[in-house]
């Protein structure tokens, strides 16, 4: 799906999120049953309910999960963020400054993992929460000149799908220092087995790819399918290998909602 939000536009919570993607319209963490996306609400009065969410120098934002009183529980809005790229959702991060105030869109993150810290709750009381580590899709896409000078990989094609299945699943508890190398890690191989699926044929027009690159590949590039960008791992059926031209269509053609419905229901039957 292709958001309407623009990074560090203000919006509406109520009418121009809830109102159209539906979701809990109060608390942290909203799960609309019917849009494949979890919002996610951080800023004013945070602090004084008993959660401490920070953005970092490297741009990962420490999020805390949900549950104002007591331990918390790896249930309901927290599992939907630690399962979000196996249930094929995005994780969309707003920013409140203001109190009644409008949420100011921060752009789509993707979850490198998780820890248990000792936080207070809201009456003060120590207690043990869920810290997630939100790493944003935008620092995550694969460079032009990455893919034109990496090596091939030699693996059979069974053993890229078997890893980058196994990129979707369930994020792992993990220090935060090694939350980006772990998305970076899980990225590549969805897109090792993209590339190598599509065998040196672009799946959108299905013409050879225009060029071989200096390690000697076909050069096609890796299009998430139902993504504002091209970052962070997904599941293998909602990620495309495309030709240059076709990607920027899909990005940008009048055409692209079409032709990313077309693309993606192609990808699903190879998948299947």
């Amino acid at each position: 799906m292709l958001w309407p939000f623009e990074l560090h536009r203000s919006y509406h919570r109520r009418n121009d999120i809830h109102a159209r993607f539906g979701g809990q319209q109060q608390g942290g963490i909203s799960t609309p049953a019917d849009a494949p996306g979890i919002f996610i609400f951080t800023g004013h009065g945070a602090g004084h309910v008993g959660y401490q969410d920070v953005f970092e120098a490297d741009g990962s934002f420490r999020y805390t999960g949900q549950g104002q009183l007591g331990d918390m529980r790896m249930i309901s809005g927290n599992r939907a963020i630690r399962d979000h790229v196996q249930n094929g959702k995005d994780l969309l991060l707003f920013q409140q400054t203001k109190k009644g105030g409008p949420v100011r869109f921060e752009g789509l993150y993707v979850c490198g993992g998780w820890e248990i810290e000792p936080q207070p709750d809201m009456n003060g009381q120590p207690r043990q929460a869920i810290v997630f580590t939100l790493v944003p899709q935008s620092g995550l896409t694969i460079e032009a000149q990455d893919l034109a000078t990496e090596a091939p990989t030699d693996l059979p094609l069974a053993e890229l799908r078997k890893r980058a299945l196994k990129a979707a699943i369930t994020a792992n508890e993990a220090n935060p220092r090694v939350a980006l190398a772990n998305v970076r890690a899980r990225s590549k191989a969805v897109r090792d087995y993209v590339l190598a699926r599509a065998a040196g044929v672009c799946e959108a027009c299905r013409n050879p790819a225009p060029f071989l690159t200096a390690a000697g590949q076909p050069y096609l590039e890796a299009h998430h399918i139902h993504k504002l960008s091209d970052g962070g791992p997904d599941q293998p059926a909602s990620v495309a290998a495309v030709c240059p031209n076709c990607h920027r269509r899909a990005h940008f053609g009048e055409d692209q909602i079409t032709l990313n419905n077309e693309l993606l229901e192609r990808v699903r039957r190879i998948e299947k």
